[in-house]
């Protein structure tokens, strides 16, 4: 069992040594009231997923999330994805030195810990923000079943795109990362790649309620300025367009989509989280409703 510690009332962080990262990895956990450790009771778990080069504690600093969890009484487990870890089980070794299975420590040990010692239930939802949204939506497709809900805000969902492996290599080498390590090369590992990428794994996305979002760079007025909030906009918003487009050939029965003005940052993603807030919820808690 990770020991526990509480940062305030219900926000609390848990060590976990993970096997599949080799490594001990710290977790945030934003808990529900009456919430206690190993409950006869089980609480309905929302996983909210990071972007590149920020850490789990983003959501609390950056939204009003811990207040969300708390009056929608559901339990929000913040995981750890390295600056750079894309959500996927890497090929070679990092900068860490460690070759990490992102993916089987979010989707298998994670969860398993959560459901057997912190009181999680197994009705869950995924999303997140830039490499996190593409990670919820991965996750989704390549794990039928496991999330009731899943929602992306300004992911990039479709890696294979023209000119998106280069401009996701010169990113993971800017924070130290090589992609060789991740998926390998591109044309070599046509494959692999294929077998990460969203768009092609949209088949499988069809079964299960979609929030996605993306803003066409245009900074709304009264949002601070950030670094490269407008270029990173307009170089992901259209891998979320191409997905949805594919997603409706399919006749995807459960999507909701958000465009509009917006750029990569967390004033946008708050709205975002404004605008689905109510989709998550009501998939999370759907069961429970019914059996009431």
């Amino acid at each position: 069992m990770a020991a526990i510690r509480f940062l305030e009332q219900h926000v609390a962080e848990l060590d976990v040594r993970s096997d599949a990262l080799d490594r001990v990895v710290t977790v945030r956990l934003l808990t529900p009231r009456d919430w206690v450790p190993r409950s006869s009771r089980a609480w309905p778990t929302l996983y909210l997923l990071h972007g590149g080069d920020d850490g789990p504690e983003c959501w609390s600093e950056q939204t009003d999330i811990n207040v969300r969890a708390f009056a929608a009484g559901v339990l929000v487990v913040l995981p750890p994805a390295g600056r750079a870890g894309f959500y996927t089980d890497w090929r070679g070794p990092d900068s860490q030195g460690t070759t990490p299975a992102w993916e089987r420590f979010h989707v298998h040990e994670l969860p398993e810990l959560i459901e057997r010692e912190f009181s999680g239930s197994d009705r869950r939802a995924v999303a997140g923000v830039s490499m996190g949204g593409y990670g919820a939506v991965a996750y989704a497709a390549k794990h039928p079943g496991m999330f009731v809900a899943a929602a992306s805000y300004s992911g990039l969902l479709h890696t294979t795109r023209f000119g998106r492996a280069a401009v996701l290599r010169f990113w993971l080498r800017s924070v130290g990362e090589r992609m060789r390590n991740m998926w390998g090369p591109r044309w070599r590992n046509r494959g692999v790649w294929r077998a990460n990428d969203p768009y092609w794994l949209a088949e499988a996305l069809v079964t299960t309620p979609l929030y996605l979002s993306a803003g066409d760079g245009t900074r709304i007025e009264g949002d601070p300025p950030a670094d490269g909030e407008q270029m990173i906009e307009k170089f992901t918003t259209p891998t979320t367009r191409a997905l949805v487009k594919r997603l409706e050939r399919l006749g995807h029965p459960a999507m909701r989509t958000s465009f509009g003005p917006g750029t990569h940052a967390w004033p946008c993603w708050q709205r975002e989280l404004d605008r689905s807030w109510a989709f998550l919820c009501s998939a999370l808690t759907e069961r429970e409703i019914r059996q009431s």
